[in-house]
């Protein structure tokens, strides 16, 4: 519950909630958990019946938490630990973070429903507060101002020279970018790509561990080697990498790179393809350790310019995002490019609560049934057994 440790001040819980509604004591045991943690936390719940005219004017419906802290509030109508954990993330966001997508060239779309799509993780960003949107260059000539992180998400055609521009536009002014880049992304991005700060090494890694592992198609990659940086500080999780490509920082003057995640040493960039049997050739080859994901950062105006790249958009697709670590690898990211560097290291998937906790009539319960009941019960078995028998 690392959300905790970003809270000073109480954190108040009104729960609108019938008198006798049975999700009081589901709301109870809920917040227990979060009080064990943070002692300044308080429930209260009210009755809808009770103030009519309070729920009329702000719109509250019934069963809705509202969660206030320093002066702010966020609702929530669920009552699982991550729905509460995302709105106390929601809380602790001092000003609304846009993160936009570019549309048109055959990107992952972050509401499409495609395997390839990339909605389920746009919406555990929205779950979290980020505002998600769509952008696309040929009807806008410029990047909005107040976006806080753009995402090129594996474009399958060319930027027209114009939308080649914004890009470039929106960087000069400090934008932070994520960029998902593929093995066969269009030829004529390798100019933007050179621009924003990197180039991708020709092929499609392999890695002859992954297949050890009883994983059949040679373009899945697990990795688990991760750098110290802020974006993935203490992240231990395995993430799974389909059909990437390796990168190669080449930086500006003024900026700093800074690889993220790279392979181990029998892996390679394999430059024909994926076909048939896939071996090593070290004339045309890459050999490993190569690195997929890239961040970099320079100082402009005072203000921390954040970049990364990372060599596949497989990764958060539909299909994969639930596998290890991916989903929160990915939400890392974007946390770590809005400058929102205190919910980095909040998972966007909480672990299930192991704790076993008991109240005291629990507690007499068991006591009394295996220091008596059972006692007990044991030694009427032995009498009727003993009366049984003699009686036989």
């Amino acid at each position: 519950m690392q959300i905790l440790n970003l809270f000073e001040a109480p954190i108040s819980v009104t729960a609108y909630v019938p008198t006798r509604s049975p999700r009081r004591k589901q709301i109870e045991f809920l917040i227990k958990r979060y009080q064990r943690n943070f002692p300044g936390l308080e429930l209260r719940f009210v009755d809808p019946a009770d103030e009519p005219e309070k729920v009329r004017a702000e719109n509250i419906r019934g069963g809705e938490l509202i969660v206030s802290a320093a002066g702010r509030s966020q609702r929530t109508s669920h009552y699982s630990e991550q729905a509460f954990t995302d709105t106390l993330a929601r809380l602790t966001r001092a000003a609304d973070r846009w993160i936009v997508f570019v549309k048109g060239h055959g990107e992952r779309s972050p509401t499409g429903v495609a395997n390839h799509d990339i909605s389920d993780w746009a919406s555990t960003l929205e779950q979290r507060g980020l505002n998600v949107q769509e952008i696309s260059l040929a009807e806008f000539s410029a990047i909005p101002d107040n976006t806080s992180v753009l995402v090129i998400a594996s474009p399958q055609l060319n930027y027209q020279p114009s939308e080649a521009q914004a890009i470039e536009q929106y960087l000069e002014r400090g934008g932070n970018l994520l960029w998902l880049a593929e093995p066969d992304s269009p030829a004529n991005l390798t100019g933007l790509e050179r621009t924003v700060g990197f180039e991708r090494i020709p092929g499609t890694i392999v890695d002859p561990v992954s297949v050890a592992s009883g994983i059949d198609n040679p373009a899945f990659v697990l990795l688990n080697r991760y750098a110290d940086h802020p974006s993935i500080d203490e992240f231990n999780y395995t993430t799974i990498f389909f059909y990437a490509c390796a990168l190669h920082e080449r930086p500006s003057a003024g900026w700093n790179a800074k690889r993220l995640i790279h392979t181990g040493d029998k892996a390679w960039s394999e430059t024909d393809p994926l076909d048939g049997n896939v071996g090593y050739d070290e004339n045309s080859d890459f050999l490993g350790p190569l690195p997929i994901s890239l961040a970099l950062s320079r100082t402009l105006g005072g203000h921390e310019q954040r970049v990364v790249i990372v060599g596949d958009g497989d990764f958060l697709a539909n299909a994969y995002l639930q596998n290890t670590g991916n989903q929160d690898l990915g939400v890392r990211f974007v946390e770590w490019l809005a400058h929102d560097d205190a919910l980095v290291a909040v998972p966007s998937r909480v672990a299930r609560d192991n704790n076993l906790v008991l109240e005291n009539w629990h507690k007499a319960v068991i006591g009394f049934t295996f220091l008596v009941g059972l006692p007990t019960a044991f030694a009427l078995n032995g009498v009727v057994v003993w009366w049984r028998r003699r009686r036989a």
